[in-house]
């Protein structure tokens, strides 16, 4: 197996590998290092049945269970009574989860079948931010928490950050699940401190306030680090494509509509990780 990097900033490509068979102890070796340092780790080009997927993923850790009792989750446009609530409209960038007490350690994406329309995923590493980021702002933010939030009820909440501001005094806020983290995170592993807000779910910088207008020009920086186009690596799926990422060291968005051609990509979700 053979770790090749994606991009000057961000993702590992593995080659040199057969995903029909379990990993041997060095192989395991490698892809823990392409997670925790490449952030997004790509294999291309390989027929992989459910159950290939399932072992590749479980090599790092424990899946998380969806609402409708299964480790599976189907990102599809063509399957009936999908349960999945992904949508089919452009997602801004966030971490899985950001908005909930347990984050999501990974996701792992297997395009089963997807059209050349198909729209692709962004992912920007959150971590080459931080490190970006000028000394005065890094001693700012120490000590932060960022309040994220999802409106289970909002029609329109995949194509909108999420912003408590945005409600009235005294809406009812029963739909909405919210969750606080620090803004600069360290992931596990590595060590290394990784941004944690995002576009999508973010609402406020708590110690600021949900209508303070230092706190959103304080996001809004972190926001330019985070989604310089130098720091951030877009994929074109291919049938047979397979995407694992890192959920605490980068962000993802879907960057278009997906329209009436065939899009289906088979999720999992790393709920821990195993070393």
């Amino acid at each position: 197996m053979r770790a090749v990097p994606l991009t000057d900033s961000i993702g590992v490509e593995l080659q040199d590998l057969d995903m029909s068979k379990p990993f041997g102890p060095d192989e395991v070796g490698v892809l823990r290092e392409a997670f925790d340092t490449g952030g997004v780790v790509l294999v291309r080009g390989q027929k992989l049945a459910d159950e290939d997927q399932d072992r590749f993923v479980t090599t790092l850790g424990e899946l998380h269970t969806f609402r409708w009792g299964t480790t599976v989750e189907y990102l599809s446009n063509v399957i009936e009574d999908n349960p999945s609530l992904a949508g089919s409209r452009r997602l801004l960038f966030h971490n899985d989860g950001a908005y909930r007490e347990d984050v999501a350690a990974g996701t792992c994406l297997y395009a089963q079948d997807v059209s050349p329309t198909s729209p692709p995923t962004a992912f920007a590493n959150s971590v080459r931010a931080y490190e970006n980021l000028p000394e005065e702002i890094k001693v700012k933010i120490e000590g932060l928490h960022a309040y994220n939030m999802f409106d289970l009820n909002d029609a329109d909440a995949e194509q909108k950050r999420m912003r408590l501001s945005d409600y009235p005094e005294g809406a009812d806020l029963s739909s909405v699940q919210a969750a606080e983290h620090p803004v600069a995170i360290t992931v596990p592993h590595s060590g290394r401190k990784a941004l944690f807000v995002n576009e999508f779910n973010t609402s406020h910088i708590v110690e600021y306030g949900p209508d303070s207008e230092e706190g959103e020009e304080l996001l809004q920086t972190l926001f330019a680090a985070l989604y310089d186009d130098a720091n951030v690596y877009t994929h074109h799926y291919e049938n047979d494509d397979l995407v694992l990422f890192n959920n605490r060291a980068v962000q993802h968005a879907r960057t278009g509509q997906v329209d009436h051609n065939p899009r289906t990509l088979r999720r999992l979700v790393l709920k821990t990780l195993n070393w």
